[in-house]
Parts: structure tokens; sequence; C-alpha cells
């Protein structure tokens, strides 16, 4: 339900120092969901314009999760999340 999820940028206002991993060249889809059986996806605007944190907020169940960026090609592209409304 990717409409339900609003990303926001929070700029730390720092340039990255370190080489990006070369293991994801193209971006990382991150599995934050812990195994839940319902979740969301979010687009992350990839990359990020700089270090920082994506604020991800699901306006169905109240989630927020942070996901630190660096304006690199390994910076997340994408999030899946647990429904907190489904966890006991």
């Amino acid at each position: 339900m990717e409409q339900e999820m609003t990303v926001e940028f929070i700029d730390s206002g720092r340039e990255p120092k370190c080489a990006p991993n070369p293991a994801y060249p193209d971006g990382q889809d991150i599995d934050a969901s812990s195994g839940a059986e319902a979740t969301c996806t979010a687009d992350i605007p990839y990359p990020a314009p700089r270090c920082g944190v994506m604020l991800v907020k699901c306006a169905k169940c109240g989630l927020r999760v942070g996901l630190t960026v660096a304006g690199r090609p390994d910076d997340p592209k994408s999030v899946k999340l647990g429904c907190l409304q489904t966890r006991h």
C-alpha cells in the first residue's frame, strides 16, 4: 500500500566522505519487515541529495522509520515495513 507512506529527507548538511559499497551499484531494497505477514513498501528518493536520514511514515498504522542515506549509489531505494496494526 505505497500510497499510505510518506518519505521526508532530513538533511545533515554533509557530503559523503567514504566510497560507496560496490556490492550495491544500483541501490538497496531494504526489508525491515522482520518477516511480518502484513507489509507496506515505500519507494525512497534515489539517490539522496547528500548525507542525512529518510524518514518514512505510514499514515495507516503510525510506524515511523529512519533510513540513513549518503547521496551515493549504495543508498536505499525502497523499504518494506511490517504493519503495526497487525502486531501483537
